[in-house]
């Protein structure tokens, strides 16, 4: 009997033993799926946000290629910008040395031509001298015979202005004793025509003597 109860409280303590390894392989089964699951969601969760950053980094890199590509264009730019700028003062320079060395050399010929000018200027001034020397040496020696032969000159001319105005006072008496006549004459007509009238009816008309004036021989006179 002992046996028996020794041997159902086994079976029973066996059979307990069972379910509880039981449940305990549900429970670790249980347990082993929720962390599998938790595992599968945290993978999960790492890989979207390994996506979401792989994804924020490939966009920092095309944003970076892109400003690295826009940054060095700009730097392109300016750095040809600098060179244009550089090669114009550069050729600004060189025009500008060639400029002044011409104007150096234009200088230097103005003063040269200048020099020339004026040591021209002091010659002729000195030959203007010499000349106005000479001729007052010869004015010195003309000046007698010179006023001489201008007194001559005056004398002459005055001669020649008083024979001038002695023919001139002539003729105007001579015009006016012929313009007396000419009235004369135009007179003495028209008073002898009444008496020449009546002496022709009693007698023939006298003959002019040689004597007396006529107004032809007046007119001829007066021409």
């Amino acid at each position: 009997m002992a046996a028996n109860k020794v041997k159902t409280r086994l079976d029973d303590l066996q059979s307990q033993i069972r379910k509880l390894a039981e449940r305990f392989d549900k429970e670790r089964e249980k347990q082993i799926a929720q962390l599998e699951s938790q595992l599968d969601k945290a993978r999960q969760r790492v890989s979207d946000e390994m996506n979401r950053r792989r994804e924020r980094l490939n966009r920092l890199e095309k944003v970076q290629a892109e400003y690295r590509d826009k940054a060095t264009s700009t730097v392109q730019r300016q750095v040809d910008r600098a060179r244009k700028a550089v090669d114009d003062a550069r050729q600004r320079v060189d025009d500008s040395e060639a400029r002044k060395r011409f104007l150096e050399t234009e200088v230097r010929v103005l003063k040269a031509t200048a020099k020339q000018a004026s040591s021209l200027a002091k010659v002729i001034h000195q030959y203007e001298r010499d000349l106005e020397k000479r001729a007052r040496d010869i004015e010195k020696r003309v000046t007698p015979k010179k006023a001489v032969a201008k007194k001559k000159a005056t004398t002459k001319k005055a001669a020649v202005k008083k024979s001038a105005a002695k023919k001139t006072t002539a003729k105007k008496a001579a015009a006016k004793k012929t313009s007396a006549k000419k009235a004369a004459t135009r007179k003495a007509p028209a008073r002898k025509k009444a008496p020449a009238k009546k002496a022709a009816s009693k007698a023939p008309a006298p003959q002019p003597s040689a004597g007396t004036d006529s107004p032809s021989s007046d007119g001829s006179a007066s021409s």
